[in-house]
């Protein structure tokens, strides 16, 4: 009886252990399916410490990614993969999820597996070309300085733009018993707050605005006209009190307009594109107010959230328009914000990111955008980054970043990108460094001179200039000058320039060998090769136009001596007026044909030598023969 009793026992208790596990296996996939991730997150919990479902697992492992507990995600997303489960789905997102925990390799082996079986899936090869080019992202870190803002009431807090003297954003908070909640976050609905700055440029307590633009549920983005009297805001979609769902239990999200009436705003407007079945969301106005920049996953779209523009004719708003398969990704593209000098800023997970939402800029030529740049380390990282705004000097602005844990907003001072020139004298032929090599540095662009020397050690430094070209001059009493040409114009990331300069004094009538001057057999044409060489010499003259040359050329002993001599004669004429068609004056030419008179090895008649010894002796020189008093 007593075993009996105790088997009975044992299976009421299986019994009431698997309608629990039942139980929080429902509760938990009705509150995932319903988007309330962090009622979902403990059933799910509870339903998987009792039952090994792949589906339950996937789920849970999605609503922490989805609440931020990233480090819980991939946990459990490797947990399942360590027991086998290789299925397309799971190394899609262990990929997203190693990625956004900057594990890069690891995120491009789970991507190449995935693609293996989805050949065709265009975000999985853009997240795989970002792993791969990862590094690129770290190119320049001194471009964006962040600064936190401290506010510490708020658990998210992000979409910061300026306002009158001060700021707007959305944020929520941290929920106690009692009050309504966001089943997705657990916090407060989100709310469009105000912040001012005092005399000394701290920030101010936060307020809410004033009016009706925050309502029961989420409110923000925001954006302003110009004047401030009216704002275009982001707001859930409901009626009555009630939020409106739509099949997929998914609450959309609209854009609505208020005036600003005696200090609160008024006068609430929806924008006509709203829709019950489809976000539209995030507006962000041009500086002129006549276009509207959203975002929207209407029918017709590239695949998740695009971006789209309407046009105010003065009347209304025109229709919208998708910016295109350049902006627009099968992923997601959001949080635009148009700066008053063109550029379109909006973050994605789709093209190149460093993982989750990275910030991009874009521009149009008024027919199409120019391919998305990242925006890169700092600004971006590993997590979502988005919400950028812009001042309109150009210099600080806000962003937005879940780098925290959290959604948390940042001020940071955009910098341009710092150039240096280094540089080294020594003497030619050698690598014995030269002191006291005058440089004179020529900002052509705003016409500054400066002029640095070679220290002990040969060496010199100059910071130079964003958006300027410079010509350099190197100079030595007794040598040749030399010149070189550096631009930064165009150059958006910070860049070290090299110059190498070459000391060579200047002898009377020493020949110099021009390497690599070559004629054809019995031709005497200047050839283009030869021309290449020819060429340094032309910018050697420009850069000392006090020195005359004689130009010389020599043959091999093959041939007759008047043939040798007549065929070094023409050669040398040949390159003075080579010299000549390129500008150089022909008053500081002379030219002469040495034929086989002077050579340079043991070739002479009756020699045997191979071709290569031959070929030393057919050479181009030039020497100095005056130095003009400089004027």
């Amino acid at each position: 009886m007593k075993a009996t009793r105790l088997w009975i026992f044992l299976l009421l208790i299986l019994l009431i252990t698997s309608a629990c596990t039942s139980y929080h296996r429902r509760k938990g996939s009705t509150y995932y399916d319903y988007l309330a991730y962090t009622k979902a997150i403990p059933h799910l919990e509870k339903a998987t410490a009792k039952l090994d479902n792949d589906s339950l697992q996937m789920k849970l492992a999605d609503a922490y990614f989805k609440t931020d507990k990233i480090d819980c995600a991939e946990s459990l997303y490797v947990r399942m993969f360590n027991q086998g489960n290789r299925n397309a789905p799971l190394l899609f997102e262990l990929g997203r999820v190693t990625m956004a925990n900057g594990k890069y390799d690891e995120a491009a082996d789970y991507f190449r597996r995935y693609l293996q079986t989805h050949r065709n899936d265009l975000i999985a090869k853009m997240l795989l070309t970002s792993c791969n080019s990862v590094y690129m992202r770290y190119r320049d870190t001194t471009l964006y300085k962040l600064k936190p803002i401290p506010e510490e009431q708020f658990r998210n807090a992000f979409s910061m733009v300026e306002y009158q003297n001060g700021a707007v954003f959305s944020a929520d908070k941290e929920v106690f018993s009692g009050r309504k909640t966001s089943a997705w976050t657990g916090n407060s609905y989100l709310d469009l707050y105000t912040m001012q700055k005092d005399s000394a440029g701290n920030w101010l307590a936060p307020e809410l605005l004033q009016g009706d633009v925050n309502g029961r549920l989420h409110e923000g983005p925001a954006t302003f006209t110009a004047d401030g009297s009216t704002v275009y805001f982001t707001r859930s979609n409901y009626f009555k009190r009630k939020m409106v769902v739509n099949e997929a239990h998914e609450n959309n999200l609209k854009i609505f307009k208020a005036t600003l009436v005696d200090g609160k705003w008024k006068n609430l407007e929806e924008f006509p594109y709203n829709s019950d079945d489809y976000s539209v969301g995030h507006p962000t106005l041009s500086e002129d107010g006549t276009k509207l920049f959203f975002v929207s996953d209407m029918p017709g779209g590239f695949g998740g959230a695009d971006l789209y523009v309407s046009e105010w004719d003065g009347y209304a708003w025109g229709q919208p328009i998708n910016l295109g398969g350049t902006v627009n990704t099968h992923g997601n593209e959001v949080f635009p914000y148009f700066h008053s000098d063109g550029a379109l800023y909006f973050s994605s997970d789709a093209h190149n990111t460093m993982g989750g939402l990275d910030v991009f800029i874009t521009y149009s030529d008024g027919k199409r955008w120019a391919t998305p740049e990242n925006l890169n380390y700092p600004l971006n990282s590993t997590k979502d980054d988005f919400g950028f705004t812009l001042s309109k000097n150009n210099k600080s602005g806000f962003v937005s970043s879940s780098r925290a844990s959290s959604d948390k907003l940042y001020a940071f001072d955009k910098l341009p990108p710092t150039f240096n020139l280094y540089g080294i004298s020594h003497e030619k032929g050698s690598e014995k460094r030269i002191e006291g090599v005058t440089v004179e540095i020529t900002n052509a662009t705003t016409g500054e001179i400066s002029t640095i020397t070679s220290d002990v050690n040969g060496k010199f430094k100059f910071p130079l200039k964003p958006e300027s070209d410079y010509h350099l001059l190197c100079t030595k009493m007794g040598c040749f000058s030399k010149t070189d040409e550096i631009s930064t114009i165009g150059r958006k990331y910070s860049e070290d320039f090299y110059a190498d300069f070459e000391v060579e004094p200047i002898v009377i009538n020493k020949p110099i060998v021009l390497e690599n001057i070559y004629y054809d057999f019995d031709k005497w044409n200047i050839r283009p090769d030869a021309a290449t060489e020819l060429d340094k010499l032309v910018k050697l003259l420009q850069d000392n136009p006090e020195l005359d040359i004689e130009m010389g050329s020599h043959t091999d002993v093959r041939g007759n001596d008047q043939y040798n001599q007549v065929l070094s004669d023409k050669r040398a004429l040949a390159a003075v007026n080579y010299l000549i068609s390129q500008g150089i004056d022909k008053n500081r030419l002379t030219c002469k044909g040495y034929g086989e008179k002077v050579l340079v090895n043991q070739c002479k008649n009756g020699v045997y030598c191979t071709e290569d010894e031959h070929q030393k002796n057919r050479r181009t020189e030039f020497k100095v023969t005056r130095i003009r008093p400089k004027k």
